[in-house]
């Protein structure tokens, strides 16, 4: 029974692997396009919000002639911008309220799913392997 235990939390580890991938493939491509197609545009930092879950920055730009705000995330860690610095953002002329920077943030709110699919994914994988572990010890030495 351990053994299938143990294979399944490392296919659930896989798996959870195999979504943050994804997800950050995904996001990076959408990225890049609106970085190819999408209007440049200056920005400026207007908030910090760093909660214990998620970590992000609302940052207010003007495109076409009209003042906008959008929150920014990164899909890893993210780097600490004080407010008022000047960013370039990219536009999506199709949805301006979405945007993105040359460096990796993006508006979606699920930019950040992969760090904390990846974690996830670790976790499962050391639970199983230390939960095979120790009951492969506790058998050795004849414990129940």
């Amino acid at each position: 029974m351990s053994g299938k235990r143990t294979t399944a939390g490392l296919l659930i580890a896989f798996s959870l692997g195999l979504a943050a991938a994804g997800v950050y493939l995904i996001g990076e491509h959408r990225r890049t396009q609106i970085i190819e197609h999408g209007i440049p545009a200056q920005g400026v930092i207007t908030a910090d919000h760093d909660t214990e879950i998620d970590h992000w920055y609302t940052v207010g730009y003007t495109v076409l002639g009209q003042a906008r705000s959008a929150d920014l995330r990164a899909p890893w860690l993210i780097d600490k911008m004080p407010v008022g610095r000047a960013v370039t953002v990219y536009v999506d002329p199709d949805h301006p309220e979405r945007i993105v920077t040359a460096d990796g943030y993006a508006t979606p709110v699920w930019t950040s799913a992969p760090g904390w699919l990846a974690v996830l994914a670790i976790f499962a994988a050391f639970i199983s392997i230390v939960g095979r572990w120790g009951r492969t010890r506790q058998t050795r030495s004849g414990g129940d």
